[in-house]
């Protein structure tokens, strides 16, 4: 995934890859993964209390890629730390799990029974109350969750 991809628009700006790791698809590769974007982070000039609330809003994603999107098998979660083309930082997490978008388990529809696991949810709306913006989509068998950061503490 060290390809930079444009969507087909060759006038918009490439995005600079910072740094990029690949780990098992497991818990047990979390805190490694956690460090890895925490470092990149102290490199931008984060404070350590942003820091950590990325990191918590991470962990439960990671946590939930690894226990849900394998759960009958094995394989890898990559994360690229990128700047947009404003500058802003993103971190990317893309794995070839299971279909998992994190951001709609907190979402009941109109006329749609709430999800049974309130874990998910809770770790959805956390996910939301520390990132600046979030995305996810699904592209040739693989999920992508992108996290744009600034800075600034979320916690209010």
């Amino acid at each position: 995934m060290s390809e930079e991809k444009n969507g087909g628009n060759h006038d918009a700006p490439k995005s600079n890859v910072v740094a990029e790791t690949s780990a098992p698809a497991r818990a047990s590769a979390v805190p490694e993964l956690l460090e890895f974007v925490a470092a990149i982070e102290r490199q931008e000039g984060f404070s350590a209390e942003r820091i950590e609330e990325i990191a918590a809003a991470l962990r439960e994603a990671l946590e939930i890629i690894a226990t849900r999107a394998y759960r009958e098998r094995t394989g890898e979660i990559t994360i690229t730390c990128k700047h947009d083309q404003w500058g802003k930082l993103v971190i990317v997490i893309t794995d070839a799990g299971e279909p998992l978008n994190i951001l709609l388990s907190d979402v009941v529809f109109p006329g749609e029974e709430p999800l049974g696991d309130g874990a998910l949810r809770a770790s959805a709306r956390l996910i939301k109350k520390m990132i600046d913006n979030i995305e996810y989509k699904r592209v040739d068998r693989e999920n992508t969750l992108s996290f744009f950061l600034s800075p600034e503490l979320r916690r209010r």
